[in-house]
């Protein structure tokens, strides 16, 4: 039988193909719910057999799968689960899960979970929702007054850290818009939730909603080079093909491979062949003028690299904390 894209040995052997060219880290996540994939459990084996660092972005949804592999996962590994709520009743009109299961009961697992694996890093992540917000046209459910108290609950319940993120436009230019209103609140909330901050819990603010109380930091963000290096170093594997954006994925302009396609000798020549080319013809500059990436830091300083390579001889390493796609 022919291996594509979508089966679980296509899958296999895209992985360890891209294991033995270098690959480091595999994030599994959405644009839906990962752990749904029937062979969710079988893929984390396998990623831990290739030695990779595997991180898992999860609504908690089917939380007892994650519980199943947690044994699995070392301290560089990490787990995010986004909640975007600290009740129920916002849990449930924010993401309207199909299965019935609760806020409290997700944050139980979490707990077993850490009993199980006490050195594994779990981050509760809350995408934050203002007035007007929509997504194809359907108005979203306003929870910055929940800012504070889901820090509460998020420490009270073995979470290594809260991340903060702005709500992204699914549309069009991916802008990132905050009113003046809103950020206010924001602010207020964020001061009360890192009153809960201690040396084993944080509460983090993204760069791209930072850049909301920083003008100069707007300013970096907003000045990519006309070359996105960090496509270089990552790749999306999603239904619909391959793609060399996650903030781009499923858009023709990040587009390196189609889906279901025979996986041999010719196919990786092809697939290294077009994200070279999509590198070099992707301009980051005029595409992303409007969005707050968080890589744009980033490719200025690889840039910078690039210009003045005597730099790089000055670099060292840091601690680790694992989990920058935050």
């Amino acid at each position: 039988a022919q291996l594509r894209i979508g089966s679980l040995q296509g899958n296999k052997r895209l992985l360890e193909n891209f294991s033995k060219r270098g690959l480091k880290s595999v994030i599994l996540i959405g644009g839906g719910e990962p752990t749904i994939y029937p062979y969710f459990e079988e893929v984390v084996k396998f990623l831990k057999k290739l030695s990779l660092q595997v991180g898992i972005v999860s609504n908690g949804t089917t939380f007892k799968k994650i519980e199943n592999i947690c044994h699995l996962l070392n301290k560089k590994d990490w787990i995010r689960l986004s909640l975007d709520a600290s009740t129920n009743e916002t849990f449930q009109k924010i993401h309207r899960p199909r299965v019935r299961v609760t806020l409290d009961e997700i944050t139980a697992g979490v707990k077993k979970i850490r009993q199980k694996n006490p050195n594994l890093q779990i981050g509760y992540s809350f995408l934050i929702i203002g007035d007007d917000k929509k997504v194809n046209n359907v108005p979203l459910v306003k929870n910055i007054g929940e800012i504070a108290q889901t820090a509460r609950l998020a420490k009270e319940s073995g979470f290594n850290y809260l991340s903060l993120k702005p709500f992204i436009n699914p549309e069009g230019k991916r802008e990132t818009v905050i009113n003046q209103k809103n950020l206010k609140e924001i602010k207020e909330e964020i001061k009360k939730a890192k009153k809960f901050e201690d040396d084993n819990f944080k509460v983090m603010e993204s760069i791209n909603l930072l850049c909301f109380y920083d003008r100069t930091l707007k300013k970096i963000i907003q000045q990519q080079p006309r070359i996105c290096h960090a496509q270089f170093f990552r790749s999306v594997v999603i239904p619909a093909g391959i793609y060399s954006c996650s903030l781009w994925r499923g858009f023709a302009n990040t587009k390196i491979a189609k889906s279901n396609q025979k996986l041999d000798e010719k196919y990786y020549r092809n697939l290294h062949k077009n994200k070279e080319k999509l590198i070099n013809t992707f301009n980051a500059k005029e595409t992303c003028k409007e969005v707050d990436c968080l890589y744009a830091p980033l490719n200025c300083w690889i840039e910078e690299l690039i210009n003045s390579p005597e730099k790089i001889k000055a670099l060292k390493p840091i601690d680790d904390f694992n989990d920058y796609f935050l």
